[in-house]
C-alpha cells in the first residue's frame, strides 16, 4: 500500500477516535449536570456540613465529615461553610442514598461549578466520612483530596479524648464509655479523662445505668 495513503488512512483513524473521546466527555459532563437541581437559595448554615434550603428543606453535605458542637475547628468549619454559600443560589447532586436517617437530602453541594464539598475537605475544614465509603460515589476522589489536606486546619486539632477509655464531665458526676453518644456531647473544657473504670471510681465518679 502506498505509504502516504496509509498515512491518510491512520489519520483519518486518530481524528476520529479523538473525536470519539471528546463527544463521550462531553456527554458525561453533560450527564453530570443534568443530574444536579437548582438553583435554590440557602437560607442558614446550622454548622460545617448541614444547611437549610428555602423551600425549607434540610441538606447534608453528602461524603464529608466537620467537627460537632464543642470540638476543635467546629466554628472555623462553620464560619467559611457560610462564608461560601450563606444566602447564595447553588445546584444539588443527590448521592447514592437519598435521605439519611434525620430526613436530611444527602448532596453534593456545586457553587457555580465549585464542588463545597470537596472544597471544604481540600482547605481542612471537613474530612472525609469513611463511615458510609459505600453511599458515597465520589468517596475515592475525596480521599485523594484529603491526602492533600492533611497537615492543615482541623488535622492540626489534638484530640482530648485520644488516650481515654472512659471520660466523664466537671459539671456531672458520671462517667462514660469514651464511645458511647453522651461522651462526644462533653465539650472539650470540661472533660475529664479515665484509662479505667477503677481510676473513675477513685475519683468520685460513678457509672451511668441509665444512659
Amino acid at each position: 500500500m502506498n505509504s502516504k495513503i496509509l498515512l491518510l488512512i491512520m489519520l483519518i483513524l486518530v481524528i476520529a477516535i479523538v473525536t470519539g473521546i471528546s463527544i463521550t466527555g462531553k456527554m458525561l459532563e453533560q450527564q453530570k449536570l443534568s443530574e444536579r437541581t437548582g438553583p435554590i437559595k440557602v437560607v442558614k448554615v446550622i454548622d460545617g456540613d448541614t444547611i437549610d434550603l428555602e423551600d425549607g428543606k434540610t441538606v447534608r453535605l453528602s461524603g464529608i465529615n466537620t467537627p460537632e458542637t464543642g470540638e476543635c475547628y467546629y466554628e472555623e468549619a462553620k464560619q467559611k461553610l457560610k462564608e461560601l454559600i450563606f444566602n447564595k443560589d447553588v445546584f444539588l447532586e443527590r448521592d447514592r442514598t437519598d435521605i439519611d436517617r434525620y430526613d436530611r437530602l444527602l448532596r453534593y453541594i456545586y457553587l457555580g461549578n465549585i464542588s463545597i464539598n470537596f472544597l471544604m475537605v481540600e482547605e481542612g475544614y471537613a474530612m472525609v466520612f469513611d463511615k458510609y465509603k459505600d453511599d458515597t460515589k465520589y468517596y475515592e476522589q475525596l480521599k485523594e483530596v484529603e491526602k492533600q489536606a492533611m497537615g492543615r486546619g482541623l488535622w492540626l486539632c489534638s484530640n482530648p479524648r485520644e488516650n481515654c477509655s472512659y471520660v466523664g464531665s466537671k459539671n456531672s458526676d458520671i462517667y462514660h464509655n469514651v464511645n458511647s453518644t453522651i461522651a462526644k456531647k462533653i465539650k472539650p473544657e470540661n472533660l475529664v479523662c479515665f484509662k479505667s473504670i477503677k481510676e473513675a471510681e477513685q475519683a468520685g465518679y460513678k457509672s451511668c445505668s441509665n444512659c
